[in-house]
């Protein structure tokens, strides 16, 4: 079944981090997970559709000067360790607020390298903090927390290879400055917050965010075209609970990021996964093959604007899922592997 939702109601789905991929195992999760992605990422200009006034009473920055869109850090890189201990999200007078708190046993440590970096290409203001050892923030790799509020998506853990470093990723569709402050709460302990305005005038489009059941039929999603810059930059995977979820970084020169996509098994049940029109494709250009956990390998081919990625050795048409999402912007197929 399909869906057409407003471009601030996210599904739950994947970003790629700037870094050439290796295998990571999460010792929290047992998951096998890779990213792979180009060194460097495009950051896009805002859109300059004029928007409409969201209805929400999400009320008014007392301080928007203090509110930004450039890079922060705070803290520095030691020999420390750090855990953080929980990641909490709350509405605000104007803003959302994504606490981060971190400690260490480390006695004299300062606060560690903490960072939000905007990514506009990905609809997102990326977290890095470094050196952590312990990640209690209660969400999984490649799952995040919805909130839908001011054009505030919502915060996605990503993946990473670098080794001790938690990365999230704060999802914006509007106009969204953000600020980061910190207090210290106890001895060797900190709440980190990354205060997100929200947009009050925003207005989404409609766009087609792919199938919400899984089945071994076709399925498709109707999106931006070449013609648009539709274009993939990046991939990355992760195998949870027997299904392979196998996520494309995204991107267009629209308001929309979502290019035209389709998915299906052929006679020999290898599922053809086709995007029928892009601008530019980064990972038909990095190999002809893409090997998977499970034995499944991904063959990829280019013809034009026609990019092709053809999973064989899945065993037989088993069910799968096509859908997509906005900040971060990315198509996603999922394939039941048992």
């Amino acid at each position: 079944m399909k869906k057409r939702l407003f471009l601030y109601i996210p599904l739950i789905l994947l970003c790629s981090i700037l870094l050439t991929g290796c295998t990571k195992k999460d010792d929290e999760y047992g998951d096998k997970i890779k990213i792979v992605d180009s060194e460097n990422e495009k950051k896009e200009t805002e859109s300059k559709e004029e928007p409409k006034k969201d209805s929400s009473d999400l009320g008014y920055l007392s301080n928007p000067d203090e509110y930004a869109k450039s890079k922060k850090s705070i803290g520095e890189l030691t020999d420390a360790e750090y855990t953080l201990d929980s990641l909490e999200d709350s509405q605000s007078n104007g803003y959302h607020a994504f606490n981060f708190n971190i400690s260490t046993s480390t006695e004299g440590a300062g606060l560690p390298s903490f960072t939000v970096e905007p990514v506009l290409d990905k609809g997102v203001y990326r977290v890095t903090i470094r050196n952590v050892g312990k990640d209690n923030s209660g969400i999984a790799y490649q799952q995040s927390r919805v909130v839908d509020k001011g054009a505030v998506t919502g915060i996605y853990r990503a993946v990473t290879s670098t080794p001790k470093t938690a990365v999230y990723e704060i999802g914006f569709l509007g106009n969204n400055p953000f600020k980061l402050d910190y207090i210290e709460t106890d001895v060797n302990s900190w709440n980190i917050s990354v205060k997100v305005a929200y947009d009050l005038k925003y207005s989404p489009p409609t766009i087609d965010f792919g199938s919400t059941e899984f089945s071994n039929t076709l399925q498709s999603i109707k999106g931006m075209s070449a013609s648009d810059g539709a274009r993939i930059s990046s991939y990355s995977y992760s195998v949870t609970g027997g299904v392979l979820k196998f996520v494309f970084s995204v991107a267009s020169g629209t308001s929309n990021p979502i290019p035209s996509v389709e998915a299906q098994y052929d006679e020999m049940n290898i599922l053809d996964v086709r995007f029928t029109s892009l601008q530019s494709d980064k990972v038909s250009t990095w190999g002809s093959s893409i090997t998977l956990p499970a034995g499944i390998v991904v063959n990829v081919s280019r013809a034009g604007e026609v990019s092709s990625y053809r999973f064989g050795g899945i065993g037989g048409a088993k069910p799968f899922k096509l859908s997509a999402s906005q900040s971060p912007n990315q198509v996603v197929v999922e394939i039941k592997t048992n």
